[in-house]
């Protein structure tokens, strides 16, 4: 069974990987590929995305990478409900089935440890 600390650091580690994506998503807008390297944003979501791999070695030394990096894909959960709040994505079915069918997968791999 995965411990509590450890599967809070995969949780963290897969939240702030998202608000990394979202901060370089929202430092693209309006900006060529050099002026991306000049914005705040960008640079937070880089930094953001080393913490979130920093997180991720501290895990990997404590349990099995088969427990553990499906549940790197709860990034794309918080990924998809940050692009709705706050870049106004919308959402089908499909993708709400999508969603729904990786927090699935993720609590059987749960189970299954």
């Amino acid at each position: 069974m995965v411990s509590v600390l450890v599967l809070g650091i995969m949780v963290v580690g897969s939240l702030l990987g998202a608000l990394g994506t979202l901060c370089i998503k929202k430092g693209t807008t309006g900006n060529s590929l050099l002026q991306l390297f000049r914005t705040r944003r960008f640079w937070w979501g880089f930094f953001l995305l080393i913490i979130s791999t920093v997180l991720y070695f501290f895990a990997l030394r404590q349990e099995e990478l088969s427990v553990l990096y499906p549940l790197v894909s709860l990034t794309y959960v918080w990924t998809t409900l940050l692009s709705i709040k706050y870049l106004g994505e919308r959402m089908n079915r499909w993708k709400w089935l999508g969603l729904f069918g990786i927090l699935l997968g993720v609590v059987f791999i749960g189970f299954g440890s």
